[in-house]
């Protein structure tokens, strides 16, 4: 028995299938986002260079954890660390390789079906059936695209999520980064205000053993060589748990915490001390600066083409096809076949509706982001505002005050007519007015770094 198949292809099928190759997306890798992460953080990433594109995982991210920081550790490298190794953006980075995957499979089109039927003969001598048909849903060439382009945005908007993350991720790091400098400092000064109460506490007792002095003056000076002790052990735990912070951004659990800070970053520099860029600007550029606000607005881009896809899909579903038919009686055949869905019971009212809603909540949603980012940059400016006065008021009517009383007192003692005692008091005011504006200094840093968060890239005045 011989047994032959011939299926020829309906012609109006063909350019159909070729059209339908050409849609397939073609979706770029999260490693695009890279240099528009560069030009907002001042670092690229290593997995977003094409030479190097490797995406740490769970077995990377759990090796590297226990490996020692550079030491001393500069603002730069502690950011490309946290963008290379860090727990937060490594989840995400895989996420968005998972969204990228599935927007292509959404994007691609749909297969053709192909319907084939046969039989076995009872009669050796007896004919073989066969049926054979190539179907294609036609109704594909003008669903696909916005089904594609549903897809793409959606994928856009998840990569935009990414770069808002990295860019958060890098301003919380030079946050952290800057919060160890300024803990280290504050540590020194907290060391220093010790080693000076502990000399007076020693002067005074000396003093009273001399009858110079009283019981209550020490006792006063112990008082206070307490209070230093304190202020000691406060800032040491302060320095302990901004370091911890530090590494917990690097993804570097287990490391030593025995290191010091470095070189400051030239970029964060320029964004921590510049003047301020003017308010207006800012807020009208807001739009491009702020990928999160850019990501919704992909979002609610994405679900308008899923109402125009879902207006589109309350026609009926159309197949057609072409194949080879030969009977039992050995007749033979070219068929031509098309399937159409009635829309007798559901014609897709309820799924426009709910895409129309999902529309509406997407465009509010892209409202509410960018409303949110508005409010967080104004909010920013102002504590920048407010920080700085408090610290311009601290060093004219404090510090600098303070300062010239040290200096009387020290030259006052070292010509004989001043004390020794009133000289390290005065010492030790200065010292405390220090401590006041170390902490100044770290609170208008962390504003300022906010500000540049806020703004969307790190330096304020320079648009990415």
């Amino acid at each position: 028995m011989k047994i032959s198949i011939r299926v020829t292809i309906f012609l109006t099928a063909l350019p159909i299938l070729l059209l339908s190759a050409c849609a397939a997306p073609q979706m770029e890798r999260p490693v695009s986002i890279g240099p528009d992460i560069a030009s907002r953080t001042g670092v690229r990433p290593m997995w977003s260079r094409e030479s190097e594109n490797a995406a740490p995982d769970s077995n990377s991210l759990r090796a590297s954890s226990a490996v020692a920081l550079p030491n001393p550790l500069n603002e730069v490298d502690a950011v490309a660390i946290a963008l290379d190794a860090s727990p937060a953006i490594a989840k995400m980075i895989s996420q968005t390789n998972a969204m990228r995957a599935e927007a292509i499979d959404i994007a691609t089109p749909s297969n053709p079906m192909l319907n084939f039927t046969s039989a076995i003969p009872l009669d050796s001598m007896g004919v073989v059936p066969i049926f054979a048909m190539l179907m294609f849903q036609i109704d594909e060439l003008w669903k696909q695209p916005l089904r594609s382009e549903a897809a793409r945005e959606n994928y856009q908007a998840a990569l935009l999520s990414l770069g808002a993350s990295a860019v958060a991720i890098a301003v919380e790091t030079r946050v952290a980064w800057h919060e160890v400098v300024m803990r280290s400092e504050e540590t020194d000064l907290a060391k220093f205000d010790w080693e000076i109460t502990d000399h007076l506490l020693i002067i005074e007792r000396e003093r009273f053993a001399a009858g110079e002095s009283t019981a209550d003056i020490v006792a006063k000076s112990q008082v206070e060589l307490t209070d230093a002790h304190h202020r000691l052990s406060q800032a040491s735990e302060m320095l302990a748990t901004a370091k911890l912070s530090l590494l917990a951004l690097l993804g570097r659990a287990e490391a030593s915490t025995d290191w010091i800070t470095g070189a400051a970053d030239s970029s964060a520099n320029f964004a921590i001390h510049s003047p301020l860029a003017d308010e207006q600007k800012l807020l009208a550029a807001l739009a491009d600066t702020r990928l999160d606000v850019r990501a919704a607005q992909a979002q609610a881009n994405a679900a308008k083409s899923k109402f125009e896809l879902a207006q589109k899909s309350r026609t009926s579903k159309l197949d057609i096809g072409t194949g080879f038919d030969r009977d039992m009686e050995d007749g033979k055949g070219v068929m031509f076949g098309a399937n159409v869905e009635l829309p007798l019971f559901n014609n897709g009212a309820a799924r426009i509706e709910k895409a129309e809603f999902e529309l509406i909540t997407a465009n509010i949603e892209a409202e509410r982001v960018r409303q949110a980012a508005i409010i967080e940059l104004r909010g920013a400016i102002v504590k920048v505002l407010a920080v700085q006065e408090k610290q311009d008021v601290s060093v004219e009517h404090s510090l600098t005050p303070i300062s010239e009383t040290f200096k009387r007192a020290q030259l006052s003692a070292d010509i004989g007519e001043g004390s020794r005692r009133d000289a390290i008091d005065a010492q030790h005011a200065l010292n405390h007015a220090k401590l006041e504006l170390n902490d100044l200094e770290r609170q208008r840093r962390v504003a300022r770094l906010g500000l540049a968060k806020a703004v969307g890239f790190l330096p304020a005045e320079v648009m990415p």
